[in-house]
C-alpha cells in the first residue's frame, strides 16, 4: 500500500510539473507586467510555480497548458490603482490573469512605495515546434450554479410543483417571446421573494446584477463581512434595478449613469412611468466604458463601418443597449441601417467566434471577464468612437463622458481607445434614514478595504477622488456630507456639486 501511495504521489508530481518551468513562467510575467504597466511602477518580486494542467479548451490537435502560479509584486513609488484615467488594477488583472479574489494588497485611499501585492495567477501556453509559448493569461472560468433547488416546507413545495405543472405544460410549439415571457415573470417573482424575505429578517435588498456578472460582486464585496444586513439579488441588470427601487421592492440598486438619469427625468425607457423624482445617488462606484468589439482580421476600422453590418447590441430590457443605440445614433446609423442582433454579452462574443455577428457592442467594466476568456482562442480589436460623436454625447449631459481605455487593459490591447463610459451608480431613494446613508457612505470609502481581495476587480476603483464623478442624477445630502468630510481629510477633490440637492 505504502508502495503505492508512493507511485501515485510521483505521478501527481511529475503532472505538475509538465509543461513550461519557472523560469519560463516568470519570464512570461515580467513581459506581461512591463507592457501592461510600462512605467516601471510595479516590479516582480517572487514568483512560484504552483503547477499545471491541460487546457481541456485546446482546439482539437493543440496542446495547451494553464500554468498557476503565486506571485508578490512590489511597488516601486506611490501608486492609487483606483485611478480611472491609467490601467491600474485593469492592465494587473489582465497581465497575471487573476481572478475575483486573486490579488491582495490593493487599498482603498491608494497604495505607498514598497507595498507588496500578493497574487494567484495564470498563463496559458501552447506547445509549437517543441517549445511552449505564452498565448493569453488564463482568466478566470466563473463556476457553474447547481440545478438542484433546496428543501422547502411542504406548502411551498406544493406551490413550486404546481408551477412547474403550468410552465410544462406550453405546447411545444411555444415561441421564443412566450419563453421569454415566462422568465420574465419568474425572475421578477424571484427577486420580489429575496427581496420581502430580506426585509422579513430586518435586513434590506440590494439590486445587483447577472449571476457572476461585475455588479453582482461588487455588490457582494461592498457588503461582505460580519454585521452586514444587505442581500444582493440577482437580476437582470439595470433598467431592472431601477424598476425594483421604484417600487419599494429593495433599498438600494446598482445601474449604469445614463439609465439612472432616464429614471430620474421619466424619458427614455422609462418614458411610461413619470419622473423618479426621489432617486438619489449614494456614490459612483467605477467607469463603464463602451466596448466596441470586431475580429483581429476584421476590415472594420471605424463606427462608421458598421453600417449593413450584424451588430450585436445587447439584449431588449438592458441599459447596454439603450446606450449601444445612442453611440450609433450619434455616429448618424440608425437601426435599420444594421442587422441589430440581442444577444448577452457571452452569447455575442460566442457568436463573434462563431463569425455570426460582425461586431459587438458592450458596456461593461474593465478589465472584462468575458473580454479577456475570448481573446484566447480569438484575436480582437477594439474600435474607437469618432471624436465629433464623443463630443456629441458627452455635451448632451446624458450621464456619459469621454473615457480613453487605456493600452496593456487587456493583454493584446497595443493602443489606446477612445471612446465614452458611464458610471456605475449606487442608488437610493426614500428608504433609509440620513443616519442610515452616512454610516453606509462611510463603511463604502473606509480606508485601507480591498476589495480586489473581496472579489471585485471593479471595486478596486472606488475612490473619494472619483465618487462624483459621471454621478447623472442629484447626490444623496447625507452621502455629500460624509465624502467632502472624506475629500477634506484627505485633500481630495471630489468634483463638481451641481447635482447636489438639500
Amino acid at each position: 500500500m505504502k508502495a503505492f501511495l508512493a507511485c501515485l504521489l510521483l505521478v501527481l508530481l511529475a503532472a505538475c510539473g509538465s509543461g513550461p518551468d519557472a523560469d519560463l513562467v516568470r519570464e512570461s510575467v515580467e513581459h506581461r507586467l512591463a507592457q501592461a504597466l510600462p512605467d516601471g511602477s510595479v516590479k516582480l518580486h517572487t514568483i512560484e510555480r504552483r503547477g499545471s494542467q491541460a487546457d481541456t479548451k485546446a482546439p482539437a490537435g493543440e496542446e495547451r497548458r494553464i500554468v498557476y502560479f503565486d506571485a508578490e509584486l512590489q511597488l516601486t513609488r506611490d501608486i492609487d490603482f483606483a485611478a480611472w484615467n491609467a490601467p491600474g488594477v485593469a492592465g494587473l488583472v489582465s497581465a497575471l490573469g487573476a481572478g475575483p479574489k486573486g490579488i491582495e494588497g490593493i487599498r482603498s485611499g491608494g497604495n505607498k512605495a514598497n507595498d507588496i501585492i500578493r497574487a494567484h495567477g495564470t498563463v496559458l501556453y501552447r506547445q509549437e515546434a517543441g517549445t511552449w509559448q505564452a498565448v493569453m493569461p488564463a482568466g478566470y472560468q466563473p463556476p457553474v450554479a447547481p440545478g438542484v433547488l433546496a428543501s422547502t416546507p411542504e406548502r411551498t413545495g406544493a406551490m413550486l410543483t404546481a408551477l412547474r405543472k403550468v410552465v410544462e405544460a406550453f405546447p411545444r410549439d411555444t415561441s421564443p417571446e412566450q419563453y421569454a415571457a415566462i422568465e420574465e415573470e419568474l425572475a421578477a417573482a424571484q427577486a420580489s421573494i429575496r427581496a420581502r424575505l430580506a426585509r422579513a429578517s430586518n435586513g434590506y435588498a440590494i439590486a445587483a446584477g447577472a449571476e457572476h456578472g461585475q455588479y453582482l460582486r461588487v455588490a457582494r464585496a461592498l457588503f461582505s463581512g460580519m454585521g452586514s444586513r444587505a442581500v444582493p439579488l440577482i437580476t437582470r441588470g439595470g433598467e431592472e434595478n431601477l424598476r425594483l427601487l421604484r417600487s419599494g421592492k429593495v433599498s438600494l440598486a446598482l445601474a449604469q449613469g445614463d439609465a439612472a438619469l432616464d429614471a430620474y427625468e421619466g424619458t427614455g425607457a422609462f418614458a411610461g412611468q413619470g419622473p423618479h423624482i426621489a432617486l438619489r445617488g449614494v456614490t459612483s462606484l467605477y467607469p463603464e466604458p463602451l466596448h466596441v468589439l470586431v475580429r483581429a482580421d476584421s476590415k472594420l476600422n471605424s463606427i462608421a463601418d458598421l453600417r449593413r453590418k450584424r451588430v450585436a447590441i445587447g439584449q431588449i430590457g438592458a441599459a447596454s443597449r439603450t446606450t449601444a443605440i445612442r453611440v450609433l445614433q450619434a455616429h448618424g446609423i440608425a437601426l435599420a441601417d444594421i442587422e441589430p442582433l440581442e444577444f448577452s454579452i457571452n452569447g455575442a462574443l460566442l457568436a463573434l467566434q462563431q463569425n455570426e455577428t460582425d461586431a459587438v457592442l458592450q458596456v461593461i467594466g474593465t478589465p472584462a471577464d468575458s473580454v479577456r476568456d475570448s481573446l484566447i482562442d480569438m484575436p480582437l480589436r477594439m474600435l474607437s468612437l469618432d471624436a465629433k460623436a464623443i463630443s456629441a454625447l458627452t455635451e448632451e449631459k446624458k450621464g456619459y463622458f469621454p473615457f480613453t481605455i487605456q493600452k496593456g487593459t487587456y493583454v493584446s490591447q497595443t493602443t489606446d481607445v477612445q471612446t465614452i463610459a458611464t458610471a456605475a451608480l449606487l442608488l437610493t431613494d426614500t428608504a433609509f434614514s440620513d443616519a442610515e446613508i452616512a454610516s453606509l457612505t462611510r463603511r463604502i470609502f473606509e480606508k485601507g478595504t480591498d476589495y480586489s481581495a473581496l472579489g471585485s476587480t471593479q471595486g478596486a476603483q472606488i475612490s473619494v477622488a472619483t465618487s462624483r464623478v459621471g454621478l447623472s442624477v442629484p447626490m444623496h445630502v447625507a452621502a455629500a456630507k460624509v465624502l467632502e468630510g472624506l475629500a477634506a481629510k484627505d485633500g481630495a477633490d471630489t468634483g463638481p456639486r451641481e447635482k447636489l440637492e438639500e
